[in-house]
């Protein structure tokens, strides 16, 4: 067990510096295939290599959770949606941002501060034992009460360890509990078709003394 968070601790981490490397490239003029292929090439002259396609949707792209990168030019007032991981010793990193460009628009901004806050109240809610029905449902429910039901459209994260997806499924049908040592993802969204989306996330470890954000 200590080995693997070693090794998650340390792809999360890598996969932060890819992010904090690229991220100033993300601007006006610039096409999606450019941030991707940047993204890509950190990632090779590492030596490593990525958990899953990469994620970079701009604009109306945005709106599609598991958007197909294409070369569409960013333009300014768009969101710009990041997803991305790396293999690490046979472990996955996953980690979603969403960059603003310029000034968004105001129901936009109202998504991102909603996401926002509820990532923040998600993470600190985990410890073990948490029922993961109510607590994914408790964050689903806020999302809800400032509107924004409708554009909910997956769960909140999932575990992750020698594979991308792994026990337990974060939805408000897993009657299941978070259990010490795990690592989990929490990746709040919000996606308006045609419009644009937005998702924040982070890898957790699951400890006895609390939450431990892995890719901060």
């Amino acid at each position: 067990m200590k080995l693997k968070i070693k090794y998650l601790t340390k792809v999360a981490k890598i996969t932060k510096n890819i992010f904090n490397a690229v991220s100033k490239e993300v601007k006006p003029g610039v096409r999606e295939s450019e941030i991707a292929r940047e993204i890509n090439n950190i990632i090779k002259k590492k030596g490593l290599k990525p958990s899953f396609g990469i994620i970079v949707a701009s604009g109306p792209n945005a709106a599609k959770p598991h958007a197909k990168v294409t070369r569409r030019i960013i333009k300014n007032h768009d969101v710009v949606v990041i997803d991305f991981g790396v293999i690490y010793k046979g472990y996955h990193s996953d980690m979603t941002r969403t960059v603003t460009i310029g000034k968004i628009n105001a129901k936009m901004k109202r998504l991102y501060k909603t996401v926002k806050t509820a990532q923040r109240m998600a993470i600190k809610r985990i410890r073990p034992g948490l029922k993961i029905s109510d607590f994914v449902s408790g964050i689903h429910n806020y999302m809800r009460k400032k509107g924004f039901g409708k554009y909910i459209l997956h769960g909140l994260g999932h575990g992750i360890g020698s594979k991308i997806h792994e026990a337990p499924k974060l939805t408000e049908k897993n009657r299941g509990r978070l259990k010490k040592g795990m690592v989990i993802t929490i990746e709040p969204g919000l996606y308006i078709k045609q419009r644009g989306g937005i998702r924040i996330e982070d890898m957790v470890h699951v400890t006895e003394k609390g939450p431990r954000v892995l890719t901060r």
